[in-house]
């Protein structure tokens, strides 16, 4: 391996910082310094998923004991996966589901009957320290039967004021105690409608945040979501996304989108939104995603099925390359799951840096906690992966980078518990969930807690301990003020919210916590204090004015991150947030841009438009803010001035922007004068299916796949797109412009393959789209594929070079598929042609045999094709030899048993056909070859072969 990529290899992967075996198990390793507790052990912890503290230092641990049996996963689809996978991801709602269920229930001896899907339930228990001394002494089952069945597994957990919320395919729950022995019993549903699909198990519903603005955050894996709340629809069935809404589930809304499976999300102090996504096992890796609102990280479930099950559920599609960039999904294709690199799709917001294995739990340091200091402002991800010795805890620190993040530290922080998930408790400790390891339910658990002993008897610690056990709602606002600037970020966030709940008698203290000479910490809660009030009394932010034009750039951002939450209300403030739109700080320009796309005002396009040109696709964040203002705000008319603008970075957040709409539109700039925008138009086209635009890219498929070569950066997926959109239209001239690209030698190779698959498909398409891995619905006239419409296959077999000769197996394939004649002298030459793929020969020698069966000769060309140099052919040969002139075959098969050319493999196969014709001749071979394993003659490898042939043979004969 040269040494610059060993070097760059090692630098991708974190670093261990220097870690030692723990006081309580030599086998985890902590960091120096730190003592590692148990808290509770697997008598009172199994499967345990997820965990959180309440303000009495309470312990929840949420139990999946569904998991991996009601709880199912596509991959177990035995001898009816194509039919389960083909029905799965046809899944959109969650009665789809629940059909799915029923028509499988039973079919297969290990598939769960119907009435088994309510047998186990998730749970969520309550552990107490009763008496102070760091370990667990009391267990309560606080609520235990989550059996619907389409439930589970346990997601996410967080407390708030008394209140227990749940995250748990396929719904949103709150929980409450209401009198104080330890169980839950009021359960409300606040939203639902997650896990419309079986997928993969594991990418589940999952949480939770509390946002600045006082809303619950959450995030759901790719088994997708079809939500109906407060008269809108939210649909993505095919992949995960991050969500909010108020605390009791109105006002629910997407937040960001097409994520693969992120297990938990985190807030910054500064109010910015992250989290670390899971790979799909491709060659891929685990992505640190800043959760921009609006953003989308370009992943479809359709990604795997291509991948993961092409071989099953296409008819001519499978197989994994062995290079990354020739897969036949975009996400490796196109490497969308990459950092941010010149190929790359613009319509997505790339991650900020790699992270480890399986993140699941995922947690902020706040400022008080029991570490020392070099961890603040440390994210801590847990990495799951079932052993317990490569399980582990990563941390890493990101630093500003324009509107973006950049990575800073990242090192290894634990290892050797077999965690997944993970929360700060207000004792200052780390408590850690251990699930007990394995893919399936482990029967074990454990709840660590991890600190440095001295840190934990400080004053800090005690205060935040006081303070959440008194309540901090029950304090008087002038001393929630005063916490506004507390340390701890958990105390200011819920001061901040007790004095929200206060509502407009609390705007003075607001007010005066914005102030220039107030604390950095105390004006941005008093925003986010002042933006909450604003939710019920517009007016409220009104006090809001003062701020524009403040020297603090987090103020100005937090500013229009605040703004942009009540875009109905921001007439007063569009001019100031036009003019932030050119602020020196490019994350105040993008805050600013969200504000006014969240406003949709049309005066604020040409500034935005202004802002795309001079960033010039530079800030990735940037550009994703501009885009939303185009989207949002511009009215897309078909004479609209812009559509040609003189900057490319403007042309293609355009595309984007029309994306977004679906719109025809796109078909503009299938011709632009860039490159990179065209590829982007009909990625955008496709992808979205925008079926208006498909005649224009089925008209434009043979001038686009002449673009493609290795030399430039067209991309052969660019080209698939087209073809496959003719594909999907299924006409005449539409089949007549893929058999002409497939036949034209100027044409890449990897092209031309792509236009004849979409020749194979066409008669009898498969579920999933050849180009995206969708379910998609063909048009109902797609017509039939026959001779007249295919006149170009044998001038393509015929005009092969070195290049593309691996074509000609699949043009053959077509020939015999749809009946399209070579004739016999063409199909004669294939076969003599040693120079021809193994499978391009055999396929002729096929094809003649249904023209010649009759012919007095062949049976004597079959025959002296068993001297051929291929194995393969002399194989087929034999076959079809069998198959015409039975007594001719036995007696070849007597001299290749003695034959020194032919292999053992060959010889093996032999003696099984011998066994089958049950002939005198045929007993008569394998006697002769057992007299010879008796006197020691037969090659050693037959032996077993010939004595079971033999006895084959004596028992039927």
């Amino acid at each position: 391996m040269p040494r610059t990529l060993l070097l760059s290899l090692l630098a991708s992967l974190p670093l261990s910082a220097q870690l030692i075996p723990s006081n309580l198990d030599k086998r985890i390793t902590i960091p120096k310094g730190l003592t590692l507790n148990r808290f509770a052990d697997q008598n009172q912890v199994q499967n345990a998923t997820a965990i959180c503290i309440d303000s009495q230092n309470r312990v929840y641990i949420a139990e999946t004991n569904r998991w991996r049996v009601q709880v199912q996963d596509i991959r177990h689809g035995g001898r009816f996966l194509r039919d389960r996978v083909n029905g799965d991801i046809s899944n959109m709602t969650l009665e789809d589901r629940t059909a799915y269920h029923k028509k499988w229930a039973g079919k297969q001896k290990d598939f769960l009957k119907w009435d088994e899907f309510t047998k186990d339930s998730e749970v969520i228990k309550l552990l107490e320290d009763t008496d102070g001394d760091g370990v667990s002494d009391k267990t309560t089952v606080y609520r235990g039967d989550f059996n619907d069945p389409l439930a589970g597994p346990s997601g996410g957990l967080i407390e708030k004021d008394g209140t227990v919320y749940f995250a748990m395919i396929p719904g949103v729950y709150s929980l409450k105690d209401t009198n104080n022995d330890g169980k839950a019993e009021e359960v409300k549903t606040l939203v639902n409608g997650f896990g419309v699909r079986v997928s993969f198990s594991g990418h589940d519903l999952n949480g939770f945040a509390w946002g600045p603005d006082g809303k619950l955050y959450w995030s759901i894996g790719d088994r997708g979501y079809h939500v109906e709340q407060d008269g809108k629809t939210f649909a993505r069935p095919d992949s995960g996304g991050v969500f909010r809404a108020n605390p009791d589930g109105s006002e629910f809304e997407e937040f960001y989108v097409n994520l693969r499976n992120p297990k938990e999300i985190v807030f910054d102090e500064f109010g910015n939104l992250f989290t670390v996504d899971n790979d799909y096992d491709q060659g891929d890796r685990e992505r640190i995603v800043y959760l921009v609102e609006h953003g989308d990280s370009g992943w479809k479930m359709g990604h795997q099925t291509m991948v993961s099950f092409g071989g099953s559920v296409y008819n001519h599609i499978g197989g994994k390359p062995s290079r990354k960039e020739d897969q036949i999904d975009a996400w490796m294709n196109e490497g969308l799951w990459n950092t941010r690199h010149d190929r790359q799709p613009a319509y997505i917001n790339p991650p900020i840096a790699y992270s480890s294995n399986g993140p699941c739990g995922l947690a902020y340091n706040p400022g008080i906690v029991g570490l020392p200091k070099k961890f603040d402002r440390n994210f801590f991800v847990a990495s799951y992966v079932a052993g317990p010795g490569r399980c582990l805890i990563e941390r890493f620190t990101l630093n500003p980078d324009g509107a973006n993040f950049k990575l800073g530290e990242q090192t290894t922080f634990l290892k050797g518990i077999a965690l997944t998930d993970l929360d700060w408790g207000y004792d200052g400790k780390l408590y850690i969930a251990d699930y007990g390891g394995g893919w399936t339910k482990s029967g074990k658990g454990n709840v660590y807690t991890l600190a440095e002993d001295s840190k934990l008897k400080s004053k800090g610690i005690a205060e935040v301990k006081n303070l959440f056990a008194n309540g901090i709602p029950s304090l008087k606002s002038d001393k929630l003020f005063e916490l506004l600037a507390h340390p701890d970020q958990r105390v200011r966030q819920r001061a901040q919210f007790a004095l929200a709940d206060h509502d407009l008698e609390s705007l003075p203290l607001f007010e005066k916590a914005i102030q220039p000479n107030q604390p950095l910490m105390r004006r941005i809660h008093g925003i986010w204090g002042i933006g909450q009030l604003g939710q019920k009394n517009p007016s409220a932010l009104n006090s809001l004015a003062r701020l524009i034009g403040d020297k603090e750039m987090e103020i100005r951002a937090n500013l229009a991150r605040t703004l942009g939450n009540h875009g109905k209300h921001l007439a007063p403030f569009r001019k100031a947030l036009i003019a932030m739109l050119e602020d020196s700080s490019p994350r105040v320009a993008s805050l600013a841009a969200i504000a006014l796309s969240n406003h949709g005002h049309q005066d604020a396009v040409e500034p935005a438009i202004k802002m795309l040109e001079k960033n010039d696709d530079n800030d990735v964040v940037v550009r994703h803010a501009g885009i939303m203002v185009l989207t949002k705000c511009a009215q897309f008319a078909p004479e609209w001035k812009y559509y040609d603008h003189r900057s490319t970075a403007v042309r293609r957040a355009i595309v984007i922007a029309l994306r977004r709409h679906k719109s025809h539109l796109l078909e503009t700039y299938f011709t632009d004068r860039d490159q990179s925008v065209r590829q982007e138009a009909i990625r955008a086209a496709y992808e979205m299916d925008v079926r208006k635009s498909y005649r224009a890219l089925s008209n434009q498929a043979h001038s686009i796949a002449l673009k493609v070569s290795p030399e430039v950066k067209w991309h052969p997926l660019t080209a698939r797109r087209a073809i496959f959109a003719a594909w999907v239209l299924g006409q005449a001239k539409d089949a007549e412009v893929i058999a002409k690209i497939a036949a034209n030698p100027k044409i890449d190779f990897r092209v031309r393959k792509d236009a004849l698959i979409a020749l194979l498909e066409w008669n009898n398409p498969p579920v999933p789209d050849p180009v995206t891995g969708f379910a998609r619905t063909l048009p109902k006239n797609r017509i039939k594929l026959d001779t007249s419409i295919i006149k170009d296959l044998k001038g393509l077999i015929d005009g092969v070079d070195k290049n593309s000769i691996d074509l000609i197996p699949r043009a053959l394939i077509l020939s015999e598929q749809d009946q399209i004649p070579l004739g016999e002298l063409r199909l004669t030459r294939y076969l003599k042609n040693e120079n021809f793929p193994e499978e391009a020969r055999v396929k002729s020698m096929k094809l003649l045999a249904s023209l010649k069966e009759s012919n007095p000769t062949w049976p004597l060309t079959l025959q002296k094709l068993f001297a051929d140099k291929s194995e393969k052919v002399r194989s087929m040969a034999r076959e079809l030899l069998f198959k015409n002139d039975p007594n001719r075959a036995t007696a070849q098969l007597g001299n290749l048993l003695t034959s020194e050319d032919a292999t053992l493999k060959e010889k093996q196969l032999t003696l099984q056909t011998l066994t089958k014709l049950k002939t005198p001749k045929a007993k008569e071979i394998i006697k002769v070859a057992l007299d010879q394993l008796t006197a020691g003659k037969a090659e050693s490898g037959l032996a077993l072969d010939i004595v079971t042939a033999a006895e084959t043979v004596a028992l039927s004969l």
